[in-house]
């Protein structure tokens, strides 16, 4: 074997911890799995690197969770994106950390790694799996087939034991309750022997149903709940015309209950409801008030957006309230010419729970975020305080310098071409052009420090701000940022970044609105 401690940089190795259950945080599987990993580390001459944090807690490898939704994928991308140097070590405890698939599936997995000039270790036996390895020794191709291949029957055989308990307690459904989960009008009696309605509660469940059958629509239910002060079933603050619609629509109100079955399909979790079990809970609506109910909204557009649609709305999940930190919705009175701008707007106001009610105009935003495009990707901060603290500063001595430039050009036209202010003005202008050059070659000191997946998502937002594309743009959004502040007390937008908490870019968006507005 090779010595790959003998260049003089040494390579990096990148530690991998998973587990299954959240219990498992309790215990002693993540304190073993991170020690084995800085031992191999010290021993090996690698160094272990603690830029990317690569946990899955509580992610099952059964069915490629992990490779595709959880940290395992994201490892994955780093590498492909360079972020993570080929050459690089993945350490983790054994082979069923990486996947816990049939053997098949697994060793895709594991060869998908290795494809990328990594090397796979297994710190319980010291083993190394590399792509050349895999394909040439055929002892290592063994071991890793009967390693997964042992991990996928005890996982399988976990399943089948769960499934074949749900089973049994679905057959007896009917007379003793499955879980204590509920709807929000119904609570389980202490002997967990049934159901009982919530008499208070069970009474707004019918106030829903006979203001929808005298004609009131979702969102004026939910308004008028708000308005009075109606208490919220659960954990919410205040009722949204969704809740309404759910309870409109859900067989549990007249007591019947629909169990799942949970399955993977493509590495995700999908809900398969099986044979509804009448009279499960008890009834809080009649039969008929039901179905009269769900025979006014059949077939009748209820105002939620098309599945795979693309947003109307720049901001769409992203713009916040500035007063309450709420989200903010957009608001169109129609589809028709005359129908007028659609308007982001609180959506506490909106439902009438306490904040101000402010109409933002959809395309002012919209004009903002095309137009200040390259201004948002410029001041993209460095996750390196150092870096971004001489960013900031540079940013005041240009500020103030430009202001001192204004007052002395206003002074010339006042005073004329005075010889002393003619002189104060060129040292300013050579300062600023000083500082400006300062800030563009620390810009590209900055850049280096964001990850290649930042800056081709940033990248990516460029060009869909040039074609003015909404759907793109929101996208892009969503990854470069946690929220933004629609700020028309202030005329700003306030992105927060997601690569960088806590830091904010600003761009104007419209004047200030006054509280008169």
């Amino acid at each position: 074997m090779t010595d790959k401690t003998a260049s003089t940089a040494r390579p990096r190795a990148y530690s991998y911890v998973r587990f299954s259950t959240p219990e498992q945080m309790r215990g002693d599987s993540f304190r073993r799995q991170t020690e084995a990993a800085a031992r191999y580390a010290a021993t090996h001459g690698l160094d272990l690197d603690e830029t990317f944090s690569f946990h899955d807690l509580g992610v099952s490898a059964f069915h490629g969770r992990n490779r595709a939704e959880g940290m395992l994928g994201e490892f994955l991308t780093f590498v492909r994106s360079g972020d993570i140097p080929a050459g690089s070590y993945l350490l983790v405890e054994n082979l069923d950390r990486v996947s816990r698939e049939s053997a098949w599936d697994a060793m895709r997995a594991l060869e998908d790694i290795a494809r990328e000039d990594i090397t796979v270790v297994t710190l319980n036996d010291g083993r190394e799996y590399t792509y050349e390895g895999i394909r040439r020794d055929f002892s290592s191709l063994l071991i890793a087939l009967i390693m997964f291949s042992r991990a996928n029957e005890e996982s399988e055989t976990k399943a089948r034991r769960v499934r074949e308990a749900w089973g049994a307690k679905r057959k007896t459904a009917a007379v003793k309750p499955l879980t204590r989960l509920c709807p929000g009008w119904v609570r389980l009696r202490d002997d967990r022997s049934g159901f009982d309605l919530i008499p208070e509660r069970a009474a707004i469940v019918r106030r829903i149903f006979d203001m929808a059958l005298s004609g009131r629509g979702q969102y004026f239910i939910a308004d008028m709940l708000n308005r009075e002060g109606v208490p919220v079933f659960g954990r919410g603050r205040h009722w949204h015309r969704s809740y309404v619609k759910k309870v409109l629509a859900d067989p549990s109100t007249i007591g019947t209950y629909t169990p799942h079955t949970m399955e993977r399909v493509n590495g995700k979790r999908v809900r398969t409801p099986t044979e509804p079990v009448p009279d499960y809970f008890p009834a809080a609506v009649d039969r008929e008030t039901f179905e009269r109910v769900n025979g006014l909204t059949r077939g009748r557009a209820i105002g939620t957006r098309a599945a795979g649609r693309s947003p109307a709305n720049m901001l769409a999940t992203l713009a916040k309230c500035p007063l309450c930190g709420g989200t903010m919705t957009r608001v169109s009175k129609g589809s028709s010419k005359r129908a007028g701008k659609p308007y982001l707007v609180c959506a506490a106001a909106k439902t009438g729970v306490g904040c101000e009610y402010h109409q933002i105009r959809v395309d002012y935003v919209h004009a903002a975020i095309v137009g200040k495009a390259e201004e948002l990707v410029a001041v993209m901060p460095s996750p390196r305080d150092d870096l971004q603290d001489q960013w900031e500063a540079l940013e005041r001595e240009i500020v103030t310098a430009g202001d001192a430039r204004d007052n002395i050009v206003e002074a010339i036209s006042v005073a004329g071409h005075s010889k002393a202010l003619l002189e104060r003005l060129k040292e300013t202008e050579d300062f600023l052009e000083d500082a400006r050059k300062r800030q563009e070659a620390l810009g590209g000191e900055i850049a280096s420090t964001l990850t290649n997946r930042i800056q081709s998502v940033a990248d990516g937002f460029l060009s869909a701000a040039e074609s003015e594309d909404v759907g793109r743009i929101n996208a892009a959004l969503r990854q470069l940022f946690s929220r933004i502040v629609v700020n028309y007390q202030t005329g700003h937008l306030e992105a927060h970044w997601k690569h960088v908490p806590g830091a904010v870019s600003e761009v104007f968006f419209m004047l200030p609105m006054g509280d008169d507005d």
